[in-house]
């Protein structure tokens, strides 16, 4: 979980947002890194001193190759890094929102296909949604500690659900619109 406003910062720029998920799937050298991002060796090492500096990468190991260049394999220190938004600056919170909005949006539709209704949703219940299920998401991974060999997907998969079947018992956190997917219309007529 991270609080602090500093290392907020660090994960500002989305290409250290990638390689910390490239990271966490598995280490890797900033040769590798940099083939896998399209990126040249330089920007690479560029990114990886700030992740190290702010304790989110560590190198794992350090194995030497036949012309005597030592490779350092880098890892991420947890599987999934959250940004506890609600206590950071508003200029902050905004680099996040993008993604936040995407989020959310996914599981608006996936939930219209499911409910099968479709409704018009403005800016704003959007924006209030991707906000409760941000604070959902970060409450829920106080319950997810990491294992080195626990799946990112399915930690993520688990604290999603985990936010969702919160926000359903506490659907008044919602906008009514959004609350219509997510609580069945004969449970909102005796609400």
């Amino acid at each position: 979980m991270i609080t602090d406003l500093e290392t907020a910062r660090v994960l500002v720029d989305p290409m250290r947002r990638e390689v910390i998920r490239l990271l966490a799937d598995r280490p890797m050298t900033e040769n590798k890194l940099a083939e896998a991002l399209g990126l040249s060796d330089p920007s690479v090492g560029h990114h990886l001193k700030i992740l190290k500096q702010s304790g989110l990468i560590r190198i794992v190991r350090k194995q030497a190759e036949e012309h005597g260049i030592i490779q350092k394999f880098y890892e991420t220190t947890a599987a999934v890094y959250l940004i506890d938004g609600r206590g950071m600056p508003l200029e902050i919170e905004r680099y996040f929102m993008p993604v936040r909005l995407e989020r959310a949006l996914g599981i608006v539709s996936a939930l219209s296909i499911a409910s099968k209704e479709s409704r018009q949703l403005s800016t704003r219940d959007v924006e209030d949604f991707a906000k409760a299920l941000d604070s959902a998401i970060i409450d829920a991974a106080h319950n997810h500690s990491r294992q080195r060999n626990d799946n990112r997907e399915e930690i993520i998969r688990k604290m999603y659900r985990d936010a969702l079947m919160h926000l359903l018992k506490k659907p008044d956190r919602l906008p009514e619109i959004i609350r219509g997917f997510l609580v069945p219309t004969s449970k909102r007529k005796r609400s």
